[in-house]
């Protein structure tokens, strides 16, 4: 017995038979896909591993707090002391890839952060979409899930709002330790599709549509915490 296999607005599969139909629909259920930008789409714009010694390209918000140092090895960027809280509720600390504004992207690299372990607030956050300190998306890697914390978190000249589809308290949350971690922050301007991972490159633990903002800088920082960072890549379309 022959069969198509077709789509379904629900977003499973049905099966149409060439032959005498099945006595009850058959569905297969597919699960929850990725937005598809990957690295191969776009061109790489940026690339920094501080082996030089040096924060090339990099716009930190407050310098004092940013700087080159060695860890395992290896040179890293790193940010030394939190920053402190302006008007709105929002990242405290970021160091902007200089220079660019993109459109789509995707943005790798690898990130610790340096709270006390037992911390289950601590956090690290990359930022993407900045058109100002109060205008802003960043994802919120953190050790717990709650409406405040593992999120994504929308800037937009008032305290940060979550806007990612993972309910509180159900996001996957794996920034529990000091060691580093590998990233992933993936942008879709059409669409207004964004997912973050960490450690796991295949299934992204927050994902978000907003379109909010179609295009601004990226980096990296926390929200009152501090951490280091490596082998930064960005990808993307400037605009």
């Amino acid at each position: 017995m022959g069969a198509i296999i077709s789509l379904v607005p629900a977003g499973g599969l049905t099966a149409a038979f060439s032959g005498k139909p099945p006595s009850r629909p058959i569905s297969i259920v597919r699960p929850a896909a990725a937005p598809s930008q990957s690295a191969t789409d776009l061109p790489l714009l940026f690339a920094s591993d501080f082996e030089n010694g040096k924060a090339e390209g990099w716009a930190p918000g407050a310098p004092e707090r940013w700087r080159v140092a060695q860890e395992d090895g290896s040179f890293v960027y790193e940010l030394t002391a939190p920053g402190e809280f302006g008007p709105v509720r929002a990242p405290t600390s970021w160091s902007l890839i200089g220079g660019l504004d993109v459109g789509s992207f995707v943005f790798t690299g690898r990130l610790k952060c340096k709270a006390d372990a037992a911390n289950s607030k601590r956090d690290i956050c990359l930022i993407f979409g900045f058109q100002d300190p109060a205008h802003l998306y960043y994802v919120h890697f953190s050790a717990s899930s709650d409406d405040l914390h593992n999120i994504i978190g929308l800037v937009n000249g008032k305290d940060r709002v979550k806007i990612n589809l993972e309910p509180p308290g159900k996001s996957v949350f794996r920034l529990t330790d000091q060691g580093f971690h590998d990233f992933k922050l993936t942008f879709d301007a059409a669409t207004g599709e964004i997912a973050a991972y960490l450690d796991d490159m295949i299934r992204p633990i927050l994902t978000a549509v907003d379109r909010t903002f179609a295009h601004g800088r990226v980096g990296v920082g926390s929200f009152d915490d501090t951490g280091s960072f490596d082998d930064i890549k960005l990808f993307g379309e400037k605009k």
